[in-house]
């Protein structure tokens, strides 16, 4: 192999790996997003012995920043 033929293809690897890369940390992101949701549910469910409809929105709230009222928060007091 010729030295300009060796940097192309490295070249190219690279950029699979890089493509590689950002398309697996796409799927990875979102799966602790949901592990720590789920964590703070049940966190809050041992801590007060129940979980109210209030509690999951703030879960959802904060673990996947939605906006104030975006997530159906506001339509949790219909009690």
């Amino acid at each position: 192999m010729t030295m300009k033929s060796t940097h192309t293809f490295l070249s190219i690897i690279a950029i699979i790996a890089a493509f590689a890369l950002i398309a697996a940390s796409t799927f990875v992101t979102p799966a602790f997003a949901l592990k720590r949701y789920f964590n703070c549910v049940t966190e809050i469910a041992n801590k007060a012995g129940q979980l109210t409809l209030q509690d999951v929105n703030s879960c959802y709230d904060k673990e996947f920043h939605t906006g104030q009222g975006s997530s159906g928060s506001s339509t949790s007091s219909g009690k």
